[in-house]
């Protein structure tokens, strides 16, 4: 069975208690990693590595200590493993055949580097994925991801994948799931090509984030929230032309995240 590692803020241990039950019921064993507390931690801390704001705006601590939170388990990770890891949060759910997918690694493609297991979004939200993929099994493969998904609830990192991704020398200036599956705003994702399970194994349930609240002190009525908006539609939509490109060369399609 592949390493699992749950980040988990000391204070909700309402949520370890339920993720603990959750995996314990699909006979899957992880390791607790304690996340950054965004409420307690100091500034210096939650800006290591760290632009102030980016093309999405001015970044909450939530957002900042969320990335904190994941960025470390990377370098923990680079020293105690040397194979594949999946990454969970601890509000997410695994589908009920997750067990049998995870407990043979040989599907993972040997330069991949990092795969999305989650799916984020309503009803409604489509993502672009490639028409090239990898088999799994008869029900699920691995397409590249080629536009944005938000979401980190989920996911498997490979050593080169954690490589890539601590040796990248630049400032980050979007939340995590950005930074990783975004390849609007995103300043790795072109290094990393992330791949997307179809259809996803994992999802959040939690409805009440505890980043959302950090993130409503920054969405006031003025001028300068209004200009991010603005800045935050143009990178949301820069790609466009080449996505819409690949689309209709028929080397990708859309499809709706759907859960399995």
């Amino acid at each position: 069975m592949i390493p699992c590692y749950v980040i988990n803020l000391l204070r909700r241990k309402d949520r370890l208690k339920k993720i603990t039950n959750h995996l314990n019921s699909l006979n899957i064993s992880f390791n607790r990693f304690n996340a950054i507390d965004g409420q307690s931690v100091s500034k210096e801390i939650l800006l290591k590595n760290m632009d102030v704001s980016g093309p999405l705006g001015e970044l909450s601590d939530g957002d900042r200590a969320c990335f904190q939170s994941h960025y470390r388990l990377w370098n923990l990770l680079s020293t105690r493993e040397n194979r594949p890891v999946m990454v969970l949060e601890d509000d997410v759910i695994l589908s009920k055949n997750a067990p049998n997918i995870l407990k043979n690694l040989d599907w993972i493609p040997k330069d991949s580097q990092i795969i999305k297991l989650d799916r984020f979004g309503n009803n409604k939200h489509k993502i672009l994925i490639s028409k090239k993929f990898y088999t799994l099994n008869k029900d699920y493969k691995i397409h590249y991801l080629l536009s944005k998904h938000g979401g980190t609830g989920g996911y498997i990192i490979t050593p080169k994948g954690i490589k890539t991704l601590l040796e990248m020398n630049t400032q980050v200036n979007v939340s995590v799931d950005h930074y990783l599956f975004n390849p609007n705003n995103s300043k790795i994702f072109h290094l990393l090509k992330p791949f997307q399970m179809v259809p996803s194994i994992c999802e959040q349930q939690d409805n009440i984030s505890d980043i959302q609240n950090s993130r409503l002190i920054l969405r006031k009525n003025s001028l300068s929230y209004y200009i991010r908006e603005i800045i935050r539609g143009y990178y949301e939509i820069r790609l466009l032309p080449f996505q819409i490109l690949k689309y209709f060369s028929k080397k990708a399609k859309l499809i709706k995240p759907s859960f399995f």
